[in-house]
């Protein structure tokens, strides 16, 4: 990999294939195009975070090309060229896209206008990883101020041989969750789930 950039940045021609590789703050100044590949992949991917993850991406690329005298061109291939986060990221920036996504948010009740935490388990057996999030949700299934969304397969449904599956815990508030959090804790803190692990990620980064 050394090779390869040390030979960008003689200037040698190259073309440049990378998952997240240019958005590493690599100074190439006769790079002069990026593409993004399947962009959609993000837009409308099932993680709510996922948009903002990808914005982010396409803005930090972009900046990767045309950083000298040279003027720069960033290509995006989508299938939904319509989509009104794409447009709002295009048209307006990321500013302009912040704007549109946290409008969305708000429509959907999702953060940051509510805390979030997931309840995560993953298990050698579906059924029983799914039994598992069934028996910690039945503390707050009635719980004022709480909303329990799930239990349901994780995105990536499946890590070394382990289902992984999870449920949201949506609050007005953060005190209001914590308080949820402590009374789960208390209530299963030591419960045992017969090749099941579990745990608790407030604030996830990602929803996968």
């Amino acid at each position: 990999m050394a090779s390869h950039i040390e030979m960008i940045g003689r200037g040698e021609p190259a073309v440049l294939i990378g998952t997240q590789m240019l958005a590493k703050g690599h100074h190439f100044p006769r790079v002069t195009l990026v593409g993004v590949i399947n962009a959609d992949a993000g837009f409308a991917s099932p993680d709510f975070r996922a948009p903002e993850h990808t914005a982010q991406l396409i803005i930090q690329v972009a900046g990767r090309a045309g950083r000298a005298e040279r003027p720069g061109e960033v290509w995006i291939q989508t299938y939904n060229p319509e989509n009104p986060l794409l447009q709002a990221l295009v048209e307006h920036g990321y500013e302009g896209f912040a704007v549109a996504e946290l409008a969305h948010r708000a429509a959907a009740g999702l953060p940051p206008m509510r805390a979030l935490a997931l309840l995560k388990a993953d298990g050698v057996d579906m059924e029983r990883t799914l039994a598992c999030l069934h028996t910690l949700a039945q503390t707050l299934l009635d719980r004022a101020g709480i909303e329990v969304l799930g239990p349901t397969q994780a995105p990536l449904a499946r890590r070394a041989r382990r289902y992984r599956c999870q449920t949201a815990l949506l609050a007005g508030d953060r005190a209001t969750l914590g308080r949820a959090l402590d009374d789960l804790v208390a209530a299963h803190g030591q419960s045992r789930f017969a090749g099941v692990r579990w745990s608790i990620d407030v604030d996830p980064y990602d929803m996968s």
